[in-house]
């Protein structure tokens, strides 16, 4: 009996020894796929930010080291209400430009292109910027589009065009309800009274690059821009005990009582 039963013993060790040598495989494999599969879910599947501005140039000084250091983790899209046609510093005629128009959309898309941004250009006359049925309903479209996370919108005591932007993204927030279950923060272009912001992101580390973001829109060597977002920035940082900060003012309240949706705040893993 016990050449029958070696026989026995030896086929089970060599079962054995060919399901561990299967088993093996497969952990093998598990461990080098699941990661890249992963990988190319978290690519795919990048949560949306909605950047809602009045003028070429505005987010770049009043959000744009934020906006840099959000880009990766985020497709960010740029809705600019105007063109800009009035210009700046540069235009002293008052009257609208439309070849000036042209050159600060152009300076959007090579400003966009350092947050990898989507741009839509709402083609709003500039300094007649209104919150008319019409563009409350075009960003509401686009919030429905989009989806965002998280939503950026002009501090509303402001000069009128940014006033006036900042009522089209309120309105269609609250048309979509995502006032209540988003992200929603005011920026500030240049120091603004009035604000005093909630939340700092320390933007030191790509300060150097926002202001590459700014110059893009500044013409005839003039400085101004850049001007006002340093002097915002130094201020922001003394704030924040950093060299340079962007500041901003949450939609929502911080609180443990108002309701049983927390409110997050993502700027604070910045």
């Amino acid at each position: 009996m016990e050449g029958p039963l070696l026989i026995i013993n030896l086929v089970g060790r060599e079962r054995d020894c060919f399901i561990l040598h299967i088993m093996k495989k497969l952990v093998l494999f598990f461990c080098l796929f699941i990661p890249m599969l992963s990988w190319g879910q978290d690519r795919t599947s990048k949560r949306n930010i909605l950047i809602i501005t009045c003028h070429p140039d505005d987010w770049e000084i009043g959000m744009g080291g934020t906006a840099y250091l959000l880009k990766d983790k985020y497709q960010i899209h740029v809705i600019i209400d105007s063109d800009g046609e009035l210009g700046n510093t540069w235009n002293t005629t008052g009257i609208p430009d439309p070849k000036i128009g042209d050159m600060r959309v152009k300076d959007s898309g090579k400003s966009g292109e350092y947050i990898h941004a989507i741009n839509y250009f709402f083609k709003l006359p500039d300094s007649k910027v209104y919150a008319t049925e019409d563009a409350v309903n075009k960003t509401i479209e686009l919030l429905k589009k989009t989806d965002p996370a998280i939503v950026f919108i002009h501090w509303p005591v402001d000069k009128p065009d940014h006033a006036a932007a900042s009522a089209i993204a309120l309105m269609a927030l609250s048309k979509t309800g995502m006032m209540y279950d988003r992200e929603v923060y005011f920026f500030e272009v240049g120091k603004l009274n009035h604000f005093s912001p909630e939340v700092y992101v320390d933007i030191s580390s790509v300060w150097k690059t926002k202001m590459e973001l700014v110059k893009i829109h500044e013409r005839l060597n003039d400085e101004t821009f850049r001007k006002m977002a340093e002097d915002g920035d130094v201020y922001n940082g003394r704030s924040n005990h950093c060299s340079y900060a962007e500041g901003f003012i949450p939609l929502q309240p911080f609180s443990n009582i108002r309701n049983t949706n927390k409110i997050l705040c993502s700027l604070l893993e910045l």
